[in-house]
This record gives structure tokens, C-alpha cells and sequence, in this order.
């Protein structure tokens, strides 16, 4: 009798256990497998202005530049970020979201953040991490996407340039060939080609600081509706990523250009400051009372690729909850954020 009940109690441990094995191999497959359920996430790109963000005079109200980024980063509830100017406050910046992150090094210009896991991720081979990295975020249904955050020069002809009624349109395209020609180095490099051919299977996309304006921007019928300082802009660049099969997430949702989505990232500091190389900038009058906005254009941008992504909002962010009136100093760099939201399919 006590064999039969031995034998018995054994032979349900042996099932119990075959049948635990069975359930994790299930589980993990299920998630290694993509499953075909859409998936949204938000991505963001901002440059920071990390430089200087750290700076005394911009503290308020006992919160550096810092703590309003992350606070505003918490607050638009951005999954995957795409920053520029980091400089130094990359790790602070991942332990307060709880967030993975790739950065070249501590003190680098370019940053990935994630929520979900970040794989495959480093420098791009021989070009500069100044200017290029990139990696994939596994989202949690087990697809993927490529990501490269960039940063365009800002040498040559500056866009403040773009007020300038003395510089012909012609003249200002012109200014920036530089840009053109440094958005081709990552354009034709090998990897990133073999990650284009690929986007329909893990999609992609590119953002970050352009330091240039978009063609779709500068039209014949903007020039019309007297926006955008009445200027005709063939951009290069941008039409570079067009060409290249990119789509702007931003003008994608904002197609029809009026006053309220000229969708301006550079600059959101009003004309009651003023820029000082190394000092950053300086209020003109002791307790100044700016225009609150002085914006030049739209020079920040979220491309994407392949066709099962698609942007369904995308909105920018100038203000930081301290301060709804003006941006510039309570909203913490000279950037707006721009924040897209993704459905992948």
C-alpha cells in the first residue's frame, strides 16, 4: 500500500514538473514571437542645451534645468527619446525615468533613452558619435525598431540668417549645403542602407537636431498666407529624407501650414534675452518681460520609415507646468521637445 501511494505521489511530482517545463518554453516563445496586435509608443527628440542647463542662474525655485527636463520628460510620458546636448547629465537623466540608455560616453553630445530594451546599439563604423549613433528598442509585443538619433553641423550660414531680408532665398538654400552634405554621410553608409532595406520588416527611424529648415515648410502657398517670413525653401536635406523614403511625423499630422502649426522648435527664448558665447542667455533689462515667444523655424525632426509604422499625433512642447504664459527660463533649453506618437502594425 505504501509503495502504490509513493509510487503515485512521484509519478504527479514528474507531471507537475514536466508540465512547469512546458509552461515557461511557452511563455518564453510567446515572448520571442511578435505578435500581431498594433503597438502605439511616444518618441521624443529634444536638445537639451546640457551645457548649460546646470548653470546657477537658471535654477528656480530650487530646481536646476535638469530636473525640469526630466519633469517634463515624465510629464509628456515619452517612451523612447532621442536627445541631443546631453553633455554629461545622461546617467542622472536615465535613473530618475528608469529608463535604458545608450550614450558614447558620459560627457557625449547624443543620447538614446528607452523604456522598453534597448539592443544592438553603438556608434555607427567611421563616422563621428558627435553626430551619429544609433540602436533598436525591442517593444514589448517583440517587435523592434532601428533608431538613429543625429545631430546636423551648425557651421556656416546660421538659420537666424532666415529673418534676414538682405539674403535672397536662393542665397539661404545655398547656406546649407554643409548640412546636405553631412546628413549623405549616414545616408550612404553601408549599415544604415542595410537597415533601409530592411524597414518594412523593423522600421526605422531618424531624429534629432537638423539645424535646418524643411522644404515642406517654404511654399509657394505659405509665401501667400504670409507665414514663414514669406521665403520659397527647396531644402536638400529634407528632401534628401523624402527621397530616401522618409516621412515627417510632424507635417504628416499637420499638413495644412497656419499660424498654430508652424510646429517651431528653435528658439523659445524671447527677446528680452540675449546669446553670449560661454554665458549662455543673459537677461537684457534686470527683471526683463520678454516677448514670450521668438521663434525662427522648425529645424527638429522625427523621421520614420517602413510600412508598418505610422505617426498618428505629434505635437511640440515649450512649456514646462511652472510657467503656460512663456517658455525660456522656467522651460529649460532653447529647444522645444518634439514628441510623435507611433502606431506599429
Amino acid at each position: 500500500m505504501n509503495n502504490i501511494f509513493r509510487y503515485k505521489t512521484l509519478s504527479l511530482l514528474i507531471i507537475a514538473v514536466l508540465f512547469n517545463v512546458s509552461c515557461r518554453a511557452a511563455d518564453e516563445k510567446l515572448e520571442n514571437t511578435p505578435n500581431s496586435e498594433p503597438f502605439e509608443f511616444k518618441l521624443m527628440t529634444w536638445n537639451i542645451w546640457g551645457k548649460l542647463n546646470l548653470d546657477p542662474k537658471y535654477t528656480i525655485n530650487g530646481k536646476t534645468g535638469r530636473d525640469r527636463v526630466i519633469e517634463i520628460i515624465k510629464e509628456s510620458e515619452a517612451d523612447i527619446i532621442t536627445m541631443t546636448e546631453t553633455y554629461g547629465s545622461a546617467s542622472d537623466i536615465a535613473a530618475a525615468l528608469n529608463y535604458n540608455y545608450y550614450t558614447p560616453s558620459p560627457d557625449a553630445n547624443l543620447t538614446i533613452f528607452s523604456r522598453f530594451p534597448l539592443e544592438n546599439f553603438g556608434r555607427i563604423t567611421n563616422l563621428s558619435p558627435f553626430s551619429f549613433i544609433s540602436g533598436t528598442v525591442k517593444l514589448p509585443n517583440g517587435k523592434k525598431i532601428r533608431i538613429y538619433n543625429i545631430w546636423l553641423t551648425s557651421g556656416g550660414r546660421h538659420i537666424v540668417e532666415i529673418k534676414n531680408k538682405s539674403i535672397s532665398d536662393k542665397e539661404f538654400n545655398n547656406g546649407d549645403q554643409n548640412r546636405y552634405n553631412h546628413i549623405q554621410e549616414l545616408l550612404r553608409h553601408p549599415d544604415f542602407k542595410s537597415d533601409l532595406a530592411n524597414k518594412d520588416e523593423t522600421p526605422v527611424i531618424v531624429a534629432g537636431d537638423f539645424n535646418c529648415v524643411s522644404h515642406f515648410d517654404y511654399t509657394q502657398e505659405t509665401k501667400g498666407n504670409g507665414l514663414n517670413y514669406s521665403r520659397i525653401l527647396a531644402n536638400k536635406t529634407s528632401l534628401a529624407m523624402k527621397e530616401t523614403g522618409f516621412i515627417d511625423s510632424y507635417r504628416f499630422i499637420h499638413p495644412n501650414i497656419t499660424k498654430e502649426t508652424l510646429g517651431y522648435t528653435w528658439t523659445t527664448v524671447g527677446q528680452g534675452y540675449t546669446y553670449i558665447s560661454g554665458q549662455g542667455f543673459i537677461p537684457v533689462n534686470v527683471n526683463p518681460h520678454p516677448k514670450y515667444q521668438d521663434p525662427y523655424a522648425r529645424i527638429d525632426f522625427i523621421y520614420s520609415a517602413g510600412k508598418k509604422i505610422k505617426p498618428i499625433k505629434s505635437r511640440t512642447i515649450k512649456h514646462h507646468s511652472s510657467n503656460t504664459i512663456r517658455s525660456f527660463p522656467e522651460f529649460p533649453s532653447d529647444h522645444s521637445a518634439l514628441l510623435t506618437t507611433f502606431l506599429i502594425e
